[in-house]
Order: structure tokens, then C-alpha cells, then sequence
């Protein structure tokens, strides 16, 4: 319960995407928390990169010499749950998840009985775009639009045109890569190094700690090739101000930490597998997770954590329970089977803690 209250306490990824899309427009277009402060960042500082290092928590990296650990000046917290899609739509909306309702890595409509992924969105690849309460959420990338302010999104090219990017980075210029190779060189193109605002997504050492696990060789080969690539952008130009940080960190989990869960097409489960989103009757559910290490959530933490829906747009997706885990346990439902060695979605101090680094040029 530590973790919850520091949760509660902490500046968040949303709170400094607020901050740093102020002070490209020069406006008070979001309200700011006052406890957020980016201490190298001047105001005769007109250009910034911001770079999001899918996977890079704070608690992984504390013990490593390298330009992450050197240029961290904050640590700040991930979203509820701190899940990939979760954190990518409170930066590109500059919203709390359920403002925007990307709540978890598995959503599930309750008007429609459909359970859906949130990252490639198989099977409902239209339902972003149909949806009026997703369509009419308002991005970052439409502010700077308003404000005729020249930006880049720059992703993995097997992301683009994906239902996802076409939804969070809506009307945004979109630049793809392959490898830090071609990423090099976009970072040498006169449109990048003139634009007021670079945001780039990274997502290669999230891979590595899921399949191999943090503190393996094959992720300090991830973090060292990436920390050594940073190096030679962020000294490509003067008074450019660059903040990097992680949309969460991950935790490894043993074998014998992993549970099956059993249950009939009467219960619903979806969410993450450490911070789980659960339909149905509260009795079936209960002996569900009767085994299980962890425990729900009463109104009063769902209603901090995530917040309560006040709508019927919100209410059709929004769990009827939620059992958090504890730290370094997993379950499996029904849907997900892949076995891997790195995972996230708690609220573990590995998990929610992510590094504001900042480095300046």
C-alpha cells in the first residue's frame, strides 16, 4: 500500500506532457502541476525533443552509469495501470485515462460483449474511428495544429497506419524508422532539426525486458545502444532542450509467481494481468481469485487510482471490480497465454516509477 500513497502523491506522465505542450504554445492551455519542475529547461529555449523509452523505469536503470542515469534530475510516476497504450493516450490526449478511455491493455465493451486488445486492436479495427466518444477526443497534435506550430511524430514504421497510431496521433506529421541507423538520420533532416517540437516513441528495450528480462545481457545491449545513440542527437545542435522518460519500468516474474485463472463466459476479464478489470457476478469472482495474491480495490482506491465513470460512455467500459497484484505475481486469463519474463501494469515501485531526464545541449 506504500507504492498507492506515493502513487497518489507524485507528479505524473500526464502532468509533464501538460507542461511541455504549454511551453511550446507559450500559453496556459493545460493546467499545470505546481510540483513539476523542469530544471534545465530556459525560457530562451525555443526547441524541444521529446523522447518516450517504452519500458525504462526508473527502478531499472538506478544502478547503471550512462547518459539516463547521468541526465535524470525527477522521478516521476507512470499512469494507472501502467500499461503501453494506457500511457500513450494520456500523452497524446495530455488526459487521465479514463478522460480519455484508454484504461488498459484489454478493453471490453460491455454494449457490444466484445473484448479488444489495445495495442493492435485486431478484429475491431474500426472502433476508434466509429466510436464518437474516442473520435472526439482532442490530441496534442490538433493544439499545435490551432497554433500553426510545426511538430514530427516519429515511430516505428510497423506502427504506422495502425488503428492505435492513426487514432492518438491524429493530424499529426508522422515520420517512420527502422532501425537507430535511419533514426540517426532523421535526426540530421533540416524539417527535424528546425521543428519547435520532436516527439519520438522508442519501443526496442520494452522487447528486450518482456522477452529476456531486465538485468539481462541481451537489454543492457538494448539501453547501451539506445543511451549511445542519444548521445550523438542531443550534441547535433545547440539550445535544443531534450526531456526523456519511460511510459512505465517492468518487473520480472518467476515461474512459480504465474497463475491460470479458471472461469466461465459469465465473467469477464480484461485490463492487465497485474492490475486486472473484472465483469460479472461478485461471488463468482471472488472464488476466482481466492488463491490469488493481491486484493480489490474498494470505491475509494478505484475512485484515486482511476477515477469513477459519471457517463454511459464511461460506465460501458468501465470494471465492476479490480484486483491488483502483488508485487512479482502475474495471472493469465482466458485471452493471453504468451509466457514471458518481463511484464507490467502494477503498481509496483518497478513498474509505476519512471526517470524525467533532461538534458541540454
Amino acid at each position: 500500500m506504500d507504492n498507492y500513497q506515493k502513487y497518489l502523491n507524485s507528479p505524473n506522465l500526464t502532468d509533464l506532457i501538460k507542461l511541455l505542450v504549454n511551453k511550446v504554445c507559450n500559453e496556459s492551455i493545460y493546467r499545470e502541476n505546481q510540483n513539476l519542475v523542469l530544471k534545465k529547461l530556459e525560457n530562451s529555449m525555443k526547441k524541444i525533443n521529446f523522447i518516450l523509452v517504452d519500458g525504462l523505469g526508473s527502478r531499472n536503470i538506478e544502478n547503471l552509469e550512462n547518459l539516463f542515469t547521468i541526465n535524470q534530475t525527477e522521478e516521476i510516476v507512470s499512469t494507472f495501470p501502467s500499461s503501453t497504450s494506457v500511457a500513450l493516450g494520456s500523452i497524446n490526449f495530455a488526459s487521465k485515462p479514463l478522460e480519455n478511455g484508454l484504461i488498459g491493455y484489454y478493453h471490453f465493451d460491455r454494449n457490444l460483449d466484445q473484448l479488444i486488445n489495445t495495442l493492435n486492436w485486431k478484429g475491431s479495427e474500426n472502433y476508434l474511428k466509429e466510436n464518437d466518444f474516442f473520435s472526439s477526443q482532442k490530441s496534442i497534435w490538433e493544439t499545435f495544429n490551432e497554433r500553426d506550430i510545426n511538430f514530427n511524430v516519429i515511430q516505428p514504421k510497423n506502427l504506422l497506419n495502425t488503428s492505435l497510431s492513426n487514432h492518438i496521433y491524429r493530424n499529426a506529421n508522422l515520420i517512420g524508422y527502422e532501425n537507430l541507423l535511419e533514426l540517426e538520420d532523421i535526426f540530421s533532416l533540416p524539417e527535424v532539426i528546425d521543428s519547435p517540437f520532436n516527439y519520438l516513441y522508442y519501443p526496442v528495450i520494452d522487447v528486450a525486458a518482456h522477452v529476456y528480462g531486465t538485468n539481462s545481457d541481451e537489454w543492457y545491449l538494448e539501453v547501451s545502444k539506445f543511451s549511445e545513440f542519444l548521445s550523438k542527437i542531443t550534441n547535433n545542435e545547440t539550445n535544443r532542450y531534450t526531456c526523456i522518460t519511460a511510459d512505465h519500468g517492468v518487473v520480472n516474474i518467476n515461474e512459480k509467481n504465474k497463475y491460470k485463472l479458471e472461469y466461465d463466459e459469465s465473467v469477464k476479464i480484461y485490463g492487465d494481468q497485474r492490475s486486472v478489470y473484472i465483469n460479472g457476478d461478485i461471488e463468482k469472482i471472488q472464488y476466482i481469485f481466492k488463491d490469488i495474491p493481491g486484493y480489490f480495490l474498494n470505491d475509494n482506491q478505484k475512485e484515486s487510482l482511476l477515477g469513477l465513470p459519471e457517463t454511459d460512455e464511461l460506465k460501458n467500459f468501465f470494471p465492476d471490480q479490480i484486483f491488483l497484484l502483488d508485487d512479482e505475481t502475474i495471472v493469465f486469463p482466458n485471452h493471453l497465454s504468451a509466457n514471458l519474463k518481463g511484464y507490467h501494469g502494477g503498481l509496483s515501485s518497478l513498474e509505476i516509477f519512471i526517470p524525467l531526464i533532461e538534458i541540454v545541449n
